[in-house]
């Protein structure tokens, strides 16, 4: 365990890690085609750890706690961390030789889509016994992507200690919906939330996942937005944000993030929802999940004028292009 900092974090993630290879290519080739790409580097990835690393990119203290390979793939992953600013005392390596999931992740620019191959490394799944407690007790909130063991000690613990526990829906799983009654704020994809009530509506499938637990519930919708339910603000939606896009993976990882940095500077849930989408849709200005994600001064620019400063991202693009 790397003890870099006694600091304590606002937000703690745990999540599995990524090595990404980013490729972008103006269109997918067909069956045995071929295509150049435009863009191609390797960066950190993961729906918890791209949010933790936008909640840091926006000022806040970000830790993550994961177990990641010994080899390259690892190290690069703890590189990534450090360099988009995000804690990573409580990160545990595994045994030489063990390897960090990796993923490309394929994205166009023609119809705006992206695919992701991955393949699963060797290091071994985080436990709920390697959990750094007194790390995480020290946090505000829990961040969590699904309902492995340590994900449901986790969000245990949160309950117990007063931790607001915020939960990336992003693929249907029953370990998940088990965690509900755990869950502060559930946060779902359009996916999981048709997988779960198919073509209930909107509101009606909030209202049933509040009853099992959550005070706030949001469902992402991509590029048409989202809409959410608490009992304070009653149900709501909220518009995305027009930008010329050039990549959208990572999109919904950022808003989470992002999400949690409006929680954290008392916004509502609707403020949250637009603090959120409009910091996603700044990320989606650049190719990658992390490259394009913007400061808080960058998103106030753009909230207030509707103008995005990319110097800091075309530097970070600069840099990432350096390590492939």
């Amino acid at each position: 365990m790397d003890m870099e900092t006694n600091r304590a974090m606002e937000v703690v993630g745990i999540g599995v890690p990524y090595y990404d290879m980013v490729i972008n290519v103006s269109k997918m080739p067909g069956l045995d085609g071929a295509a150049g790409a435009n863009e191609a580097f390797y960066q950190g990835g993961g729906k918890v750890a791209t949010a933790m690393a936008a909640a840091a990119r926006l000022g806040r203290r970000a830790g993550i706690i994961a177990k990641v390979g010994e080899n390259h793939r690892g190290r690069f992953v703890i590189e990534d961390f450090r360099y988009n600013g995000v804690d990573t005392s409580a990160v545990i390596v595994d045994a030489p030789g063990t390897s960090s999931p990796f993923c490309l992740s394929l994205s166009e620019e023609e119809h705006k889509t992206r695919i992701f191959i991955g393949k699963e490394g060797t290091a071994g799944e985080l436990q709920p016994e390697e959990i750094d407690y007194s790390y995480l007790g020290k946090a505000k909130y829990l961040h969590l992507e699904n309902g492995r063991p340590a994900s449901e000690a986790a969000a245990r613990f949160a309950k117990e200690h007063g931790i607001v526990t915020v939960m990336d829906a992003d693929n249907y799983q029953e370990g998940i919906v088990k965690l509900l009654p755990l869950l502060d704020v559930f946060i779902a994809s359009e996916f999981f939330y048709r997988d779960m009530f198919g073509e209930l509506d909107y509101e009606a499938g909030c209202r049933r996942l509040m009853t099992a637990g959550p005070s706030t519930v949001i469902v992402t919708l991509g590029s048409r937005g989202s809409v959410g339910l608490t009992e304070q603000d009653g149900f709501f939606k909220t518009e995305s944000f027009q930008v010329p896009v050039r990549d959208t993976t990572g999109a919904g990882d950022v808003f989470h993030g992002a999400y949690i940095v409006g929680l954290l500077e008392g916004m509502n849930a609707p403020e949250c929802a637009r603090f959120a989408s409009a910091v996603s849709a700044i990320k989606c200005t650049c190719f990658g999940g992390r490259t394009g994600i913007p400061d808080r001064k960058t998103v106030a620019e753009f909230l207030e004028t509707g103008v995005i400063d990319d110097t800091q991202a075309q530097e970070r693009l600069a840099y990432y292009r350096n390590n492939l």
